[in-house]
């Protein structure tokens, strides 16, 4: 009887260790993310988000950020002003973003890492597996507590991706499309000139 007894304390206390040790967690932006990074937040275990292949690379060095939309469909994309370069300190790298009365929309061709950042939870921000844009593997990234806003990140080449961006400010929900719908339009239209 006594050794089965000791033989439970063992199990008992191995146990308590594996549930201190799963407590222990790192903090990534003022975010508590779970030790061990991947599957820091719901949609973000590799299981969960993989990565297909890309049909081709698209290498966006060099890009010009208000040129990765034409003219011809800013209409459709409500938008009804040209966009403006801006600075982003995040991805250190210039964007453009088109303003509306109740929205905005951002592009950011990013060249200085890849996609997996956020997919291997590395990042605060929930990251979910999205079907293909223009068949190239894309995410969504959205925030808990910022619900009028959503990222699409497609996965364009080897340590780069492109971002699109789509804010709605609250009371003009219903003039403008769902944060990821407009930011999947968003991210549609610039591929489709990136691939052409």
């Amino acid at each position: 009887m006594r050794p089965r007894t000791a033989e439970l304390g063992v199990v008992l206390c191995a146990a308590a260790v594996v549930v201190l040790v799963a407590g222990c967690s790192k903090t990534i932006s003022g975010i508590p993310l779970p030790a061990g990074g991947a599957g820091a937040f719901p949609g973000t275990s590799p299981s969960s988000v993989s990565s297909p292949d890309r049909p081709r690379e698209i290498k966006l060095d060099g890009a010009e950020p208000c040129g990765l939309l034409t003219e011809e469909q800013l209409p459709a994309l409500q938008i009804d002003r040209a966009g403006r370069v801006v600075d982003n300190d995040f991805y250190q790298t210039k964007g453009c973003s088109w303003t509306v009365i109740g929205a905005s929309s951002r592009l950011v061709p990013v060249t200085a890492e890849g996609i997996s950042v956020w997919t291997e939870g590395k990042r605060a921000g929930q990251a979910a597996e999205i079907d293909p844009v223009r068949d190239f593997p894309a995410i969504t990234v959205t925030l808990p507590n910022d619900g009028g806003r959503c990222d699409v990140m497609v996965d364009t080449a080897e340590g780069q991706y492109l971002v699109a961006s789509f804010t709605v400010v609250p009371t003009y929900e219903d003039r403008f499309p769902k944060p990821c719908d407009g930011a999947r339009k968003l991210a549609e239209a610039a591929m489709e000139n990136l691939l052409k």
